[in-house]
């Protein structure tokens, strides 16, 4: 049995999709480090905390989590989860190293007297583009809508991933473009995985969950 891309799913879709031209449009219009100078620009004691906390949602680790949640919905999907997850990185790690090697960073773009660097956090000068923490935050915030099913959390998902971008820039680590490529590879990919895995034929195993039964069934045997 095969279950199709339900409509919720493609409106939540949709809803990612205007995030992402609102990003590629401004990141178009706004001159480069202006973007940087007016977020970077605008920081509180209570803003470099939250957004030295959040842009932790964009290190690759959250994986781990998502996938294990995936498990409990269908193997597939922890399936999808793992190759989205390798797959975003290393078209990430192919742009910052061989498309765009050592792309300035705000840092080494910008006149240091003009930036604001929060307590605590190592900035980088190099390998800008893009922004790898928001291409795993867009990457996993589209994976968890589209595997609950839920306008209401793909929603909040967006909201974090979003955040994750906007902290890349006021922790003066990125320009606005890096943060749009990031979200769009992130989305990009995602979709992609997903919709492969929805049109091929896989085994019936992969509909499958893990339950909670069998994790004990499990663990009696191995006593045993």
């Amino acid at each position: 049995m095969r279950i199709s891309l339900a409509q919720p799913n493609i409106s939540i879709a949709r809803l990612y999709l205007i995030i992402l031209l609102l990003l590629f449009t401004s990141a178009i219009l706004i001159d480069k480090g202006d973007d940087v100078l007016w977020i970077n620009g605008h920081h509180s004691p209570w803003l470099d905390l939250f957004f030295r906390t959040i842009t932790n949602l964009g290190d690759g680790a959250i994986f781990v989590p998502i996938i294990i949640l995936a498990l409990f919905i269908r193997f597939r999907y922890a399936i999808i989860g793992l190759i989205a997850s390798i797959a975003h990185g290393l078209i990430v790690s192919l742009f910052k190293h061989v498309f765009f090697p050592g792309m300035e960073r705000p840092k080494n773009f910008l006149h240091n007297d003009l930036l604001y660097f929060v307590p605590g956090v190592e900035v980088h000068g190099t390998n800008s583009f893009p922004s790898g923490h928001t291409a795993t935050a867009f990457c996993a915030a589209l994976f968890l809508a589209f595997i609950t099913r839920n306008k209401v959390i793909g929603t909040f998902t967006l909201l974090l991933a979003f955040l994750v971008g906007y902290s890349r820039i006021y922790l003066a680590q990125h320009f606005l473009v890096d943060v749009a490529a990031g979200a769009i590879i992130g989305c990009f990919t995602t979709y992609i995985v997903w919709q492969i895995m929805e049109l091929s034929n896989t085994p019936t195993w992969m509909n499958r969950r893990l339950t909670i039964s069998r994790l004990k069934v499990q663990r009696v045997r191995f006593k045993v």
